[in-house]
């Protein structure tokens, strides 16, 4: 693995050090997973490449999870429709506009705050969160029964896109969403760990996000 000193100068916790111990040890094994944008792909099978690797991770899982400003001009018909056969009066619909990109913004926000949520709890039973997308398509890892398990997590049962799908077929990828789109209903009780299951809830889930923005 990478040596004691480069943690220190890099101030990695210990929770950090499994974590990146454990992606390490995947990625050595599995090098065709290893997820990496634009050219020099470091290979995990060298101290330089584990290097990078755990400095992707580092930076990715400290990154503080922020909206995004709209960079897209709002369509002018929306607004008439919402004033013409909505009826909302008219000198409501500038205000409109700012929070339906507000919502938009937040709900581009919750797939990220999810995975955060459920790493504060899921790393202490050995599930590493893939941050920086670092393992193609998978979400979280973890060894289990020596054996690796590997988990994407979505938030609603119809958000994964047809690419993402074929990717998991013919692997041993597990999925989990958060919640059912036609019901509103949450699916805690069905995580893949049962370990985890009454541990994580989402009620949690919203005091987790309360406290991490208050």
């Amino acid at each position: 693995m990478l040596s004691s000193q480069w943690y220190l100068n890099h101030k990695v916790s210990d929770s950090e050090s499994k974590s990146i111990n454990t992606l390490i040890s995947f990625l050595s094994e599995n090098p065709e997973e290893l997820g990496w944008r634009g050219k020099n792909k470091p290979d995990p099978k060298t101290n330089h490449g584990r290097e990078k690797i755990a400095e992707k991770f580092l930076i990715s899982k400290r990154k503080p999870i922020l909206p995004n400003d709209p960079t897209t001009v709002p369509d002018q018909m929306v607004s008439e429709l919402l004033c013409i056969y909505f009826k909302y009066p008219r000198n409501r619909l500038n205000e409109m506009k700012v929070e339906h990109q507000h919502a938009m913004a937040a709900e581009n926000m919750v797939g990220a705050l999810l995975e955060k949520y459920i790493d504060s709890v899921a790393r202490d039973f050995g599930w590493v969160h893939c941050v920086g997308e670092l393992v193609k398509k998978v979400d979280f890892i973890t060894y289990q029964n020596n054996q690796w398990r590997l988990l994407q997590v979505k938030n609603r049962d119809n958000s994964e896109n047809s690419s993402s799908s074929a990717i998991r077929n013919g692997t041993d990828i597990e999925k989990w969403f958060r919640t059912f789109s036609r019901t509103g209903q949450t699916n805690w009780h069905n995580f893949p760990d049962k370990r985890l299951v009454g541990l994580l809830s989402e009620d949690k889930f919203i005091s987790f996000v309360n406290n991490l923005y208050n």
